[in-house]
């Protein structure tokens, strides 16, 4: 039986869900490919037929779902933006976030991991960073190169904020660093205040 393209891309787009859940639960080198399509439950031979190999698979995850966060801050108006960014910071820097890596954002789960990988998967990391930052830096202040400078600061706080909460036992600690990078990443952001 020979399927359509639009129930392979489905497919596909599946596998890549779960297996960026799993990948970013357990780090690349933390699952196999086996272990990736029990995610997807999927066999390892429909895997590879869709990818060409794990490393494949990881691309495609940065590809799909890195800044996915932010997505909905593009095409608005700089003050709908800086609004919407300060709900979206809101919600990253939160336990949420922090106690569900396989649910949350894919830089503080697999930027190491990117760092290891091929120049392909760089490549594709680098154009979606360069995206996201050119999604957040109008609702930053300043000119067009500080607003740039000012959303690389801002992504580079927050994922590290989440990084480290993770990395410490859950507590007063973790959300200390959580509740301290919020509080100055919403005064970077013109109009922001926290509630």
């Amino acid at each position: 039986m020979r399927y359509t393209k639009e129930h392979r891309a489905q497919a596909k787009a599946a596998i890549v869900q779960e297996a960026g859940r799993t990948l970013k639960e357990s780090g690349f080198h933390g699952v196999g490919v086996d272990g990736l399509a029990a995610s997807a439950q999927v066999t390892s031979g429909a895997l590879y037929s869709n990818f060409a190999n794990k490393e494949a698979v990881l691309e495609e995850v940065v590809a799909t779902q890195l800044g996915i966060e932010f997505a909905g801050l593009a095409d608005q108006e700089p003050a709908v933006r800086r609004r919407m960014l300060g709900e979206v910071l809101r919600v990253y820097l939160s336990d949420l976030h922090r106690e569900n890596p396989a649910d949350g954002c894919v830089m503080p789960s697999l930027s190491a991991d990117v760092a290891r990988a091929g120049d392909s998967v760089r490549e594709t990391y680098r154009r979606r960073m360069v995206e996201v930052i050119a999604t957040i830096a109008p609702a930053m202040p300043g000119e067009e190169e500080e607003q740039a400078q000012h959303a690389w600061t801002l992504i580079a706080s927050i994922v590290g904020a989440i990084t480290i909460a993770r990395a410490l036992p859950a507590g007063d600690q973790a959300n200390a660093i959580l509740d301290a990078v919020l509080t100055r990443a919403l005064d970077s952001i013109p109009d922001e205040r926290r509630d």
